[in-house]
């Protein structure tokens, strides 16, 4: 398993654009922008390495992502046709639902691999596809429906 030390060394090494805002030895939030093709995202990314503290369950054991600027939207062309490839906020705001970029019951996520080397590109490869479902309403970036 990579350490937290080795989470935060790595996305410095190859994503120097996000900025830790938070770190400690169990979990750390990283924020930067990324252009994957017309316009420029800020993303946040939340990484937490335990699963428990005493008897209070934390955050899911993979990284996750959330657009910050701009917000999602919906397509203007179908506005009542939900944004692909999401993972519910708990306030059932789909604008506020973190970015769903990697099936985890087909194992493509592990703890002893770089959230640099396979969760940012992921974000990239997600948002390129929003874009295109923007354009065209069809989500070219694969994946199973929720």
């Amino acid at each position: 398993m990579m350490s937290m030390a080795q989470q935060v060394l790595r996305m410095r090494q190859v994503f120097p654009q996000f900025d830790v805002r938070f770190n400690c030895s169990w979990h750390t939030v990283w924020e930067g922008s990324v252009r994957p093709l017309s316009k420029t995202y800020l993303l946040k990314v939340s990484y937490t390495m335990r699963n428990r503290i005493g008897d209070m369950d934390l955050k899911p054991w993979f990284p996750q992502v959330w657009l910050v600027e701009p917000r999602l939207e919906t397509r203007r062309a179908a506005p009542a046709d939900p944004i692909p490839h999401l993972w519910p906020s708990p306030t059932q705001d789909p604008t506020r639902s973190s970015l769903c970029l990697f099936d985890p019951a087909q194992d493509e996520w592990s703890r002893d691999r770089a959230i640099a080397d396979t969760t940012i590109p992921w974000a990239i490869d997600w948002l390129f596809s929003y874009e295109g479902w923007h354009a065209t309403g069809e989500w070219q970036g694969g994946g199973r429906e929720h």
